[in-house]
This record gives structure tokens, sequence and C-alpha cells, in this order.
């Protein structure tokens, strides 16, 4: 064995080595106000291995990536069991009862602790945890960094689905106040303590480009344009909160408002803009379910481009 391949071989394993070690800085190290809605694959680790009874952790991603390696325990609940089927647009959450009935299958009791997580932005994990907590389920947090953080710790994943008992969750309540509806945005175009808060790209925002189901292209007017990705490092590590805020801050995107409605194509961006406020500690947040997508089907509606 030559002297440069002996050179590629430890260069392996000290890359290996660093990506095994390395890990996010602490939500409390990043002085988040509401820390307490992320878990790290260290914490998560440890709660499986103390078998935790009433830990409950869901894969959101499609089943095809669920086969083909997940979190142990961890059952797939992905886009079509959190949203409403008949929806007159495309995406918005499901009803109370269908949504229960959902997350009954997969185990889900009133008094589980559950732990969400997709590939590693987190992106589709906050959209599950906003349709949680607008039906009341307040104990459930978000794994950052996901299924790649949890395994480049090099923890133990499986293959095959996990099987539960059926659960007894029911919605109790539904927080109503989290959601904006089409009429209350158009009636508040003007009102400059009615922030409207545009997480998609920048294509999308400037009326470049639409997506399924959005015959028409452009922005509601007066909206502010922050994509849902400048809050996340290079690592899908969420900012620190003092860089989170600075970046909404600087566009008027403060506590002091009335409202900060958030808008994606279907609500997804949205919601995961909506848990880095949360993050923050922002009460002032509802999320525009009906999204670009209604917005754009209904020709009452005014819009912009460029």
């Amino acid at each position: 064995m030559n002297n440069f391949t002996n050179f590629f071989i430890i260069l392996s394993i000290i890359l290996s080595t660093l990506i095994l070690i390395t890990s996010f800085a602490t939500a409390e190290e990043r002085n988040f106000e509401s820390s307490e809605f992320l878990i790290s694959a260290e914490e998560l680790n440890q709660m499986i291995e103390e078998e935790k009874e009433n830990l409950k952790i869901l894969d959101v991603r499609n089943s095809t990536k669920y086969l083909l390696g997940h979190l142990p325990r961890a059952v797939n609940m992905w886009d079509d069991d959190f949203t409403d089927p008949d929806g007159w647009v495309k995406g918005l959450i499901a009803k109370p009862g269908a949504f229960a009935a959902a997350a009954q299958e997969k185990g889900i009791n009133k008094n589980s602790q559950i732990i969400v997580y997709d590939n590693n932005s987190n992106l589709w994990a906050a959209r599950l945890w906003w349709v949680f907590k607008v039906y009341d389920h307040q104990n459930i947090k978000i794994l950052e960094g996901g299924y790649d953080a949890w395994k480049n710790k090099g923890y133990e994943t499986k293959i095959l689905p996990h099987k539960n008992k059926k659960g007894n969750f029911i919605v109790s309540d539904v927080n109503n106040n989290w959601i904006v509806n089409s009429d209350t945005i158009a009636e508040n175009l003007n009102n400059k303590d009615f922030v409207i808060l545009d997480t998609r790209s920048e294509a999308e925002f400037m009326g470049e480009e639409t997506n399924s189901a959005a015959p028409r292209k452009g922005r509601i007017p007066n909206a502010i344009h922050i994509n849902w990705t400048e809050v996340l490092n290079d690592d899908y590590s969420f900012k620190s909160a003092a860089k989170i805020a600075e970046i909404y801050e600087a566009n008027g995107i403060t506590r002091e408002k009335e409202v900060v409605a958030l808008i994606s194509h279907t609500g997804v961006r949205a919601a995961h803009t909506f848990f880095a406020l949360k993050l923050l500690g922002y009460e002032n947040l509802k999320l525009y379910d009906e999204a670009w997508v209604g917005w754009s089907n209904r020709s009452d509606l005014p819009l912009e481009k460029n």
C-alpha cells in the first residue's frame, strides 16, 4: 500500500470522526425563548434507551424513504395523513375528526410525548408540528437536523415498519387563532399593523414562477418576502435567536405588529417560518392555510408582479 493510499485512508477516518462528533449548538445556547420545541439527536437517543412508554416518534417523509431506513420506534406519517382531501384547494389542514383518526392509527395517545422529524430541514416536521398544535396537542418537539443528524451520530436505524397499538388521541380543542383566511387578509391589505410575510422563493414572489394548482403568478399586494430557508445554517440547524430576530426585525416583522400572517404555496414552508418565529417567542402569528394556491384561484383578489 503506497503513501498516497495511506493518506486518503487517514483523511477519510478523520472526516468520518468529525462528522460523528459534530453536533448542533443546543437550543438553550442559541437563546431561543421556546427552546422546548426542539430536541437533539443525543437527547432523543437517551429517551429511546430509557424506553419511555409515552414516547411516540413520527417520521414525516414519504413511505419509500421511511422503508429505506428510519429511527427506532418511528412510524410513518405523511402528507395525506394531515391534509384535507376534499378541501377547496390543495394542502388545507385535515378536518379534526379525520386527523384524530389518522393519529390514532399511528399509535398517538392523548398523553403521548411526540417527536417529529424529516430528512434534515424540519420543513415537513414543522408542518405536522403546527397541525398537532392547532389541534391542541402540546407535548410535541422537532428533532433538529432530522434523519440526517441521527445518521451522522451513528445511532441505530431500522428497516422494518414499527408496529404499534391504536392510540386514543382526540381533538379536544381547535386553536383557530393560529389560522387566517383569504377574506381577512384581503380586508387588511392596507393595514400597516397587519403584516403579510411570504416565505416562498424569490422567483415565486416576483411572479416569475408558479407551482401546481396555482393558475396565477405573483404575490399578495404589500407582502414582505423572506425565504423560509433564511433562518437555517448550512447544516440545516437553526441560526441563533439573535440572528433570526435580526433577519425578521430588519424587514418589519416584529412582535409589536398586531398580526404576522404567513404564506407559502400550500402552507408547508409557511409552517416552517411559523415554527422559527415561535422559537423566538412570537405570539402574533397566523398561518394563511389557503395559501398562494387559494389566493391565486380567486380572480376577485388582487396580486402584484415584479
